[in-house]
């Protein structure tokens, strides 16, 4: 009993470390720090989801304050850097996440690759529900802003999304390929060609980009379905049909 009332008290103090407030009910953050490598019980899919959209939200908020003459487009690319698992992973490490998740995946290189930016997310989603969206926009807030004084080098950072995907699928045996057609522009006052980009793993349609070169169609669609690998629910899907 007393070691296990230790661990706690050294889990409410790593807690109270990251997030700046103290864990009102621990099991949210027992939760979120519990991969489902672990077998039978729950797992942090279902924080992670949450955490993924009150994410999103927060990041939106910041990106246009912070770019006040950024158009759509350029705002939802900067807001996908910051959220890519690589971005999450770093502020994970930084953070010292990997201590605490319990899992059985350590050394396993093709899953921790993921993981600290699944374990971000899953975190976010337990603070909301402890203490709710105000407190979790203040610690995204306290996490992202830093990003943004070196946000160019941010954007330069893997933007080649289809040897991105590439390797992605390689790790896993996946069998990774691209359909592309080619439709005329829908602008008449343009008479170059307009490219869509499919991706397909294992035969299993995953996102499509529009492109006026096929590199850059395929480009969108790597991008595209890189972000819907985020999800658990859709890497599960892909990983069911290997």
């Amino acid at each position: 009993m007393k070691l296990l009332f230790q661990r706690e008290r050294e889990l409410r103090f790593a807690l109270r470390t990251i997030l700046g407030v103290y864990p009102r009910d621990i099991s949210h953050y027992r939760l979120a720090l519990r991969h489902r490598s672990l077998g039978a019980g729950e797992n942090n899919e279902r924080l992670e989801y949450l955490g993924d959209t009150i994410l999103n939200s927060v990041v939106s908020d910041i990106v246009y304050r912070h770019f006040p003459k950024a158009g759509e487009g350029k705002l939802t690319q900067i807001r996908s850097r910051i959220v890519s698992r690589e971005s999450l992973g770093r502020l994970a490490e930084e953070m010292g996440l990997a201590r605490l998740l319990r899992s059985n995946l350590h050394g396993n290189s093709s899953h921790n690759s993921y993981m600290g930016g699944n374990t971000f997310e899953a975190l976010v989603g337990a603070l909301y529900l402890d203490h709710g969206y105000r407190q979790c926009q203040r610690f995204v807030e306290r996490r992202i802003l830093p990003m943004m004084t070196n946000i160019d080098d941010l954007m330069r950072q893997d933007e080649n999304y289809r040897s991105r995907l590439m390797e992605w699928a390689q790790k896993r045996h996946l069998a990774l390929r691209y359909d592309i057609v080619e439709r005329p522009d829908p602008d008449p006052r343009r008479s170059s060609p307009v490219f869509t980009a499919t991706a397909f793993l294992q035969d299993q349609q995953m996102a499509s980009g529009d492109g006026y070169s096929k590199k850059q169609a395929a480009q969108e669609a790597s991008r595209q379905t890189l972000e819907l690998l985020k999800k658990p629910e859709v890497r599960s899907r892909v990983r069911s049909r290997e």
